[in-house]
């Protein structure tokens, strides 16, 4: 597997659909506030509610044949559908960044079948906070 490759083509990736197809059918997604679930469109259109203009770095990736472990580096922009509208629309939105790793596994044509997010959510939460305190 060439994860380089797969690293530059996942930091392609933009909204629900993006994300859906990396994962093969019942692949397993996992993160601090979700649960092992294979409806990873519902988690990808959940972060892009909260983050529309979510982007992806990977900093480093080192894998098998048919796994690999990421750092990575998110940014966006967090949107609380003040005003009454929500996602870009929203007038107040606060940058953040945050750092996370990733084990996945793949199948033989490079789709996922257990994604497994490792991060600390004070980290993006903190910044949220003190953006709505400054």
């Amino acid at each position: 597997m060439d994860w380089q490759a797969w690293a530059r083509r996942f930091e392609q990736v933009r909204g629900p659909e993006g994300f859906a197809n990396l994962f093969a059918d019942g692949g397993l997604f996992c993160d601090p506030v979700t649960e092992w679930t294979s409806d990873v469109r519902s988690v990808a259109e959940h972060t892009d509610q909260l983050f529309p203009d979510w982007n992806s770095k990977v900093d480093r990736i080192l894998g098998g044949s048919t796994w690999a472990v990421f750092e990575w580096t998110g940014t966006g922009t967090f949107q609380s559908g003040q005003s009454g509208q929500s996602g870009a629309e929203a007038s107040h939105g606060v940058p953040i960044l945050m750092h996370g790793a990733t084990i996945v596994e793949v199948d033989d044509q490079g789709k996922v079948t257990r994604w497994r997010d490792y991060l600390d959510t004070n980290e993006p939460l903190n910044q949220i906070q003190a953006a709505q305190q400054g």
